[in-house]
């Protein structure tokens, strides 16, 4: 058994200060794994995604109140999809695209408009046959589709399909011939899109295609002639493409782009050796919070830990060793409720979901499984709504959908107001707090409703310098969500939210 005991110190501040993740149905009863992922927020509340049930194989699935099978796309025992950890579908006009397997088409691009009552269906059988296109990876850009494709006569390239003429194309082929050019990390910018891919007389380099001029032309040659740079882990940010990419030179280290200019922004190894760790090529990698970039780093000594570049003076910098005898591994950096959330291994309870607030220590939020070594390995992370959705395992339930809902995604502050709110817990059962930390005495008037506007309570509260606290007693109400609101003297709203019983 892993070592599940920390000391008081570390439980109280590590796992209080956070609500704790919610597995939000045992798909796969039992120690069984439905493997959720390609997670997509969808139509102002839903969340879809593809699963394996344990008896009709790995189909569209879709959570709001709760998870439950959308479509038996394959039907039997089957996979009407694919698994793909780090992947989204991709929604224009409130069509879903996803990749889906009929029986009959292999993996290809399927859609679906989100009525209950009808079934996704196939947008085309780019590879006919059972074998299918292979496609991994959907990106939008100005309504239009793009993806990478197989065929056995091109390799898997770039394609596009545009839904308002139902138009399909394939837009290159940078590896002549049969052989692929893999195109991956698609990432829009000035209605161009930019993506890593693989010819004869470059390697892997960032390319861009131009859908005015329907041409794709080399962006940059970062590590020039036949030698791979592998663009990895690309994001759009201030615009500005921000990557990592490999030179002799340098290894593996951080890059932006403009469209024009390419900078090497960091050398965290400071030799020739890698500075930068990757994942797979639809992993997220790079997160931008708090004006600064964060990414997996090494500098030889302290392997694969969570780095940080400041844009302002240059200096990138360890924010924290979470396993100081070993790699660490952050990844799935996600921004939600105000903190840094990712996936990290402390050495102890392997890999589990951590925070960060951008000044304190990095905190695991949760050990959501006590058993494994490996941890829970938490995964295909989604920020949508007021929650954080993404997929754990644990020895008993095997790997499954879970969310988390931070007080601070719930809570909405005037810039006027001096001051801060916190609640907690929320989720409750019963009661909760309204945490005011105020810099100035103010008249405050709080009011809780219902989501109907049917008052629950209401106070004028006289609230003075420094932190203070309204108790919320919702003991004698449904399950639901609730409404508070802090006015001023002049009705002014100054900080309002949501708090959810359970």
């Amino acid at each position: 058994m892993k070592n599940a005991l920390l000391t008081p110190l570390m439980v109280a501040s590590s796992f209080c200060s956070f609500a704790q993740p919610t597995m939000l149905g045992d798909i796969n009863p039992g120690a069984s794994s439905s493997y959720p992922c390609w997670m997509t927020g969808y139509n102002n509340g839903k969340v879809l995604f593809f699963a394996n049930n344990g008896t009709n194989g790995y189909e569209l699935y879709v959570h709001d109140s709760n998870s439950r099978l959308q479509y038996d796309i394959n039907p039997g025992s089957s996979d009407g999809g694919t698994i793909n950890q780090y992947a989204k579908m991709a929604i224009i006009n409130n069509v879903v695209y996803m990749v889906g397997n009929n029986g009959a088409s292999g993996n290809e691009l399927f859609m679906w408009n989100g009525n209950d009552t009808v079934a996704p269906t196939l947008v085309s059988d780019i590879y006919p046959g059972s074998t299918g296109s292979s496609i991994s990876e959907l990106a939008v850009m100005d309504s239009k589709l793009y993806f990478n494709a197989f065929t056995s006569a091109y390799g898997n390239e770039l394609w596009s399909y545009n839904p308002a003429t139902a138009y399909l194309q394939r837009l290159t082929d940078l590896y002549a011939g049969a052989t692929s050019s893999n195109p991956h990390n698609m990432v829009a910018m000035n209605g161009k899109l930019y993506f890593s891919a693989n010819s004869a007389t470059t390697g892997s380099e960032l390319y861009m295609y131009d859908p005015i001029s329907n041409t794709t032309t080399l962006a940059m040659d970062i590590n020039t002639g036949t030698p791979s740079s592998d663009p990895m882990g690309t994001i759009l940010m201030n615009g500005k493409l921000y990557f990592s990419a490999t030179t002799p030179a340098y290894g593996r280290e951080l890059y932006s782009f403009d469209g024009i200019n390419l900078s090497r922004l960091t050398n965290v190894d400071n030799t020739t050796g890698d500075g930068v760790t990757v994942g797979a090529w639809t992993q997220k990698q790079l997160c931008w919070y708090k004006n600064k970039l964060y990414f997996s780093g090494t500098n030889g000594a302290s392997s694969s830990q969570l780095y940080c570049y400041n844009p302002v003076n240059g200096v990138t910098s360890l924010v924290y060793a979470i396993n100081p005898g070993g790699p660490s591994a952050p990844k799935e950096l996600t921004v939600y409720g105000g903190k840094l959330f990712f996936s990290a291994d402390d050495g102890t309870n392997g890999a589990e979901l951590w925070a960060f607030n951008g000044t304190n220590v990095p905190m695991m939020v949760a050990n959501i499984d006590t058993i494994a070594f490996t941890g829970s390995q938490p995964s295909s992370f989604l920020r949508y709504g007021t929650r954080l959705y993404f997929a754990a395992a644990t020895t008993t339930s095997g790997d499954e959908l879970y969310s988390i809902l931070d007080s601070v995604a719930l809570t909405v502050q005037n810039i006027r107001f001096d001051g801060n709110v916190k609640v907690y817990p929320n989720p409750t059962t019963g009661n909760a707090t309204i945490q005011v930390t105020l810099k100035s005495a103010q008249q405050l008037t709080y009011t809780l409703t219902d989501i109907t506007g049917k008052v629950i309570d209401r106070a004028e509260l006289a609230m003075t310098v420094g932190e203070q606290a309204i108790a919320v007693n919702l003991n004698n109400t449904s399950t639901g969500i609730y409404l508070y609101r802090l006015t001023d003297d002049k009705g002014v709203m100054m900080a309002s939210g949501r708090i959810e019983k359970q």
